[in-house]
């Protein structure tokens, strides 16, 4: 988050109230690294009047935590920005709030708060984290800058954003993913689509999986290598035929498969989507071997790291890029 200070609260009664927020304020932006902190103007005669009642060694960490802010914002720019002000109440007016100081230490203090669906969305961003922002994501994790919090499916992560931005604060620290259900490329499903439009209104930082679910993102060789392990005997005889049929796919196909279900489960549900009406009639033996899918526990595919060459050869490393960007800018 970048924190904006202007420069007046610098000497106000609400800083001489509570003058061990403003340190308070500084030090969280130095402890907690997915932070700017900035005084506009920075040349202000109030930045120097009241840093000259400090001690010397807080002047320093003072200076050095306005140096290193102004060097991650120039790097790495936080997305969300909020400005702390000479005010007794948050002023919502316009595209960035205004803060009371004692209302921007509270702020900072939480965690990002990334709202997803269920547990198996929190191992599917564990194990594909690409290497850019593997360390720092599991380092915020680790220290809890970022809380993963499950919701359940669509509809109830959608009345669960709700009630979230009812509280106008909890808004700024909140991230979103979810899936988009999408049986064909650019179709997401009506609830998905919702979920979005809520997101877009409230200005919530989100990202909704191009593919049709997180299944979708499992490399072929990651599903052979968890069906090995979890059906060694039944491997060659079961499985391999239907992975050389899954890897026949083309890449639309493959992202909107049913990976729980197969075609069967699709039929028998909202209906075969289209896309796989050519596969259905041409090659009735490969879609044969695509009737069952890879079993409802697929997703367990994801305890394991994904090796990030098996994950750019399945064209994902465009989306896992754009992803974790807006995750992190978030925090």
């Amino acid at each position: 988050m970048r924190i904006i200070i202007e420069a007046p609260l610098l000497v106000s009664a609400q800083q001489a109230r509570y003058p061990l927020a403003l340190l308070e304020l500084f030090n969280l932006c130095l402890d907690q690294d997915c932070h700017t902190l900035e005084v506009e103007p920075l040349d202000a005669p109030e930045l120097k009047l009241w840093t000259d009642m400090l001690t010397p060694a807080q002047r320093d960490e003072i200076e050095l935590i306005l140096d290193a802010s102004t060097e991650r914002q120039l790097r790495d720019p936080p997305a969300s920005v909020v400005r702390v002000a000479d005010v007794e109440e948050a002023e919502w007016e316009g595209t960035v709030p205004r803060l009371p100081l004692r209302s921007a230490v509270a702020l900072l203090r939480k965690p990002l708060r990334v709202l997803i669906e269920g547990v198996h969305d929190e191992a599917f961003l564990h194990a594909t984290v690409p290497h850019f922002y593997r360390a720092r994501f599991e380092d915020w994790s680790k220290r809890e800058l970022l809380k993963l919090e499950h919701r359940g499916g669509l509809q109830n992560l959608g009345h669960a954003l709700e009630q979230e931005c009812e509280v106008r604060e909890r808004r700024l620290r909140l991230f979103v993913m979810f899936d988009s259900d999408a049986r064909k490329h650019g179709e997401p499903h009506s609830e998905s689509k919702k979920v979005a439009r809520f997101c877009k209104r409230k200005t919530l930082a989100h990202h909704q999986l191009e593919r049709r679910a997180i299944d979708n993102y499992i490399p072929e060789p990651a599903i052979e290598r968890w069906l090995k392990q979890k059906h060694p005997r039944e491997f060659d005889g079961r499985w391999r035929p239907r992975l050389q049929a899954f890897r026949l796919l083309s890449d639309e196909q493959r992202h909107h498969y049913n990976m729980k279900r197969g075609l069967r489960g699709d039929r028998e549900g909202a209906g075969l989507a289209d896309i796989f009406d050519d596969l259905v009639r041409t090659k009735p033996d490969q879609a044969a071997h695509l009737e069952e899918g890879f079993s409802p526990a697929v997703a367990e595919s994801f305890q394991e790291r994904i090796p990030d060459a098996w994950l750019a050869q399945d064209g994902q490393t465009d989306e896992l890029m754009r992803l974790f960007e807006t995750l992190l800018r978030a925090a």
